[in-house]
């Protein structure tokens, strides 16, 4: 299996930890590992190895493509995302000629199985499989990017990427040519690029491949048509996708998941590490808590059992 994420010096860590969870929950599978930046240091490449290579004896390639390839591109101050995310587009292009498919993974996301079903998934005549997005509700995404509502809008923390089909639909080119055009149209950068391009050729699989944090709040923002079958895999995700600025490594962050990040952390070099606490915040946090158990005020997320 080949499996690709984008990231800079800034996100090492955070893909260290990702990979050690699909790494643990998959073993006996020969994986690829194929990182993709802009450059690296020296020092956080040998990290990538010694995890990928020594500790779990699995292959690992790095494409250090440079910043050129992204000038200009836009990508809004002060964002929890990095510009380094459009090199998702390019996965065609910068990866062998000879990958007819890969699998894309965030790295602010844990893998708690087995991923040999999603690599076996059928994307023939699709550019690829994915998980729709939790604002997949919210008509702005419709009238922003000029489709259909009825085709919905993914996520693209996880994709299972039909490489043959973006290199025989000239994929790069077109998207290229969107982000020239309409720049204006970008909130949420080469995710909406794909979107725009790709709406209409994609195939939904099921939402344990990229469980987001949207989908475990009580507020959906998602279609109340698909409530139900998302009911049924809250109950075993084996992709759990931190979405949004609040990670687990922020102290601010709720999600019920939280403390899973933590035992994958544990089993790398930075073992221990926790987010320093805001003692307003936890504060805040008590009596929150207080105020749900008095039936005050609901709880932002559901009941995980």
């Amino acid at each position: 299996m080949d499996i690709v994420c984008n990231i800079d010096d800034s996100y090492t860590k955070y893909c260290v930890v990702m990979m050690t969870s699909l790494f643990e929950n998959n073993k006996g599978e020969d994986l690829n590992i194929h990182i993709i930046a802009s450059d690296l240091l020296p020092a956080n490449l040998s990290i990538l190895s010694d995890v990928v290579e020594k500790k779990y004896s699995h292959k690992l390639y790095c494409y250090l493509v440079g910043d050129s390839l992204l000038s200009g591109f836009p990508i809004e101050d002060k964002s929890h995302i990095s510009i380094s995310t459009y090199y998702r587009l390019f996965l065609s292009s910068i990866l062998p000629k000879d990958l007819p498919k890969v699998i894309y993974l965030d790295c602010d996301l844990l893998v708690r199985g087995s991923i040999r079903e999603l690599w076996e998934q059928n994307v023939e005549g699709y550019a690829i499989g994915c998980v729709e997005d939790m604002w997949s509700g919210k008509a702005d995404n419709y009238s922003r990017l000029h489709y259909d509502s009825l085709f919905s809008y993914f996520n693209a923390g996880v994709l299972l990427a039909n490489l043959d089909y973006w290199r025989k639909s000239n994929f790069e080119e077109k998207a290229l040519d969107y982000i020239r055009k309409y720049p204006e149209r970008l909130l949420f950068n080469d995710q909406d690029v794909l979107n725009a391009i790709f709406h209409n050729q994609k195939v939904f699989i099921s939402f344990k491949w990229n469980m987001q944090d949207g989908f475990f709040r009580q507020k959906r923002r998602l279609r109340k048509d698909v409530w139900s079958e998302l009911d049924k895999e809250l109950k075993c995700p084996i992709i759990i996708h931190y979405t949004g600025s609040k990670k687990p490594w922020n102290y601010k962050s709720m999600h019920p998941y939280k403390s899973e990040y933590f035992n994958y952390l544990d089993m790398t070099r930075w073992k221990g590490e926790r987010p320093e606490i805001d003692y307003l915040f936890y504060l805040k946090k008590i009596l929150d808590d207080v105020f749900c158990f008095l039936s005050l005020t609901k709880p932002k997320y559901r009941k995980i059992r």
